[in-house]
């Protein structure tokens, strides 16, 4: 009953669940609801990863926080949201000890020799069925960490098919389940029930990552890929031959992508295989040499795919912008100025500008003005006329921070 609540609760915090460009307002007000990290072992009932085998049992509170998780991933991809399913934890229990048994990961992993057929089978269907993971440590909250590696798809294995990720944010599921189990070694195997399609009719286009609109920073790194998963039924995968462009104006960014050709600027690749729900394009830039450290809030990036084809055999062009965003408000700490002094004759003009630092705060706002207007005046875009001798200052200001630059005027 209590893990029936809380998922009503943050099913409420997060709807609705249609697909649209969130707010920044929008998207931290959804992650505060899902903020609060739980202490404790993760387990009511550890499990017994040799002979006799037992699957113990998970805290609920531990369960409900990466099921929390992922659903605030699925409204960020604007997929609908996944419930629980007692089977699929069962199963996933089951399977987290075959693998801590065996202490790898392997999606047929095999019987250690000595499991009970039952207990075996029921393991086998969800590693078979399942995102599964394996780390090296071992920590409360190591289930939602599972979802987030999920949702990462780092390695250069996984790379050519974000197979986790595109399970995790199928759009035409709609139960999971969870399992955890820790070897003898101390490896901690999570296992995410995956192979769900209880949502057939779901109504999609397309699954982004990173998606439209505002998206955390905190959730995409520059060695990490971007994903467009594309609706089956509404694109001829086979008759497409997709080019993707990225660029960022403001940094002056970007990148081209023949994902049919594996060539461009970086990674890129038109994966075809069955992973989640269609057929998925995939690319990441090449920053190497550029003044690039990693994404951060303010950056617009846009996303353009030319070169599919529609199920109607026509054309189609698929483009959206993503406002990279914080998760938590970042303040002003300073404001610089071009230059701290400048001499002038009456009648001249002077053009001034300001950097906010850090440039991935909230409010980039500035404002100027003058201590004496009869001297030089300045606009609000830092432009300076100088109108009669005299010496001032120009003052600009951000977040109650400010710098000045002196102005004479002969």
């Amino acid at each position: 009953m209590k893990r029936t609540l809380l998922l009503i609760l943050v099913l409420a915090l997060l709807a609705p669940w249609a697909a649209h460009a969130h707010t920044r307002e929008e998207v931290r007000e959804a992650y505060g609801a899902l903020e609060t990290r739980r202490e404790g072992s993760p387990y009511l009932q550890p499990p017994a990863v040799r002979a006799p085998y037992a699957e113990g049992s998970l805290d609920e509170a531990a369960v409900a926080d990466a099921l929390a998780y992922l659903n605030f991933a699925r409204w960020l991809a604007g997929v609908s949201p996944v419930t629980e399913s007692a089977i699929y934890d069962y199963q996933c229990r089951h399977g987290a000890v075959l693998l801590a048994a065996l202490d790898y990961v392997d999606h047929d992993a095999p019987n250690p020799g000595d499991m009970e057929k039952n207990f075996y089978d029921s393991a086998h269907i969800a590693t078979t069925s399942s995102n599964i993971a394996r780390f090296n440590w071992m920590r409360d909250t190591i289930l939602r960490e599972g979802v987030e590696y999920f949702l990462r798809d780092d390695g250069e294995e996984n790379l050519a098919a974000l197979g986790h990720r595109r399970w995790a944010l199928n759009p035409v599921m709609a139960a999971t389940g969870f399992g955890l189990a820790n070897s003898e070694s101390g490896m901690s195997y999570v296992v995410m029930y995956a192979h769900d399609l209880g949502n057939p009719d779901a109504a999609w286009d397309s699954v982004c990552w990173p998606a439209a609109g505002a998206f955390p920073a905190e959730l995409i790194h520059d060695h990490l890929a971007w994903s467009v998963m594309l609706n089956p039924a509404l694109y001829d995968s086979a008759a497409s031959q997709p080019v993707v462009t990225l660029t960022e104006a403001a940094g002056a960014l970007s990148f081209r992508f023949d994902c049919e050709r594996g060539e461009g600027d970086g990674f890129c690749a038109f994966n075809r295989e069955g992973y989640g729900a269609g057929p998925c394009l995939i690319f990441r830039p090449d920053f190497s040499g550029l003044d690039f450290t990693d994404y951060q809030q303010n950056q617009v990036w846009t996303v353009r795919a030319e070169g599919l084809v529609g199920a109607d055999g026509q054309e189609k062009a698929l483009e959206y912008r993503v406002e990279m965003i914080s998760l938590a408000v970042q303040d002003v700490v300073n404001v610089e100025i071009s230059q701290l002094e400048a001499s002038l004759r009456a009648g001249d003009a002077l053009a001034l500008s300001a950097d906010v630092i850090p440039a991935y705060a909230d409010d980039l706002t500035v404002t100027w003005r003058s201590t004496d207007e009869t001297v030089a005046a300045v606009d609000d875009a830092g432009r300076v006329a100088a109108l009669s001798p005299g010496a001032c200052e120009i003052v600009v200001e951000a977040g109650g921070f400010e710098d000045r630059c002196r102005v004479t005027v002969e």
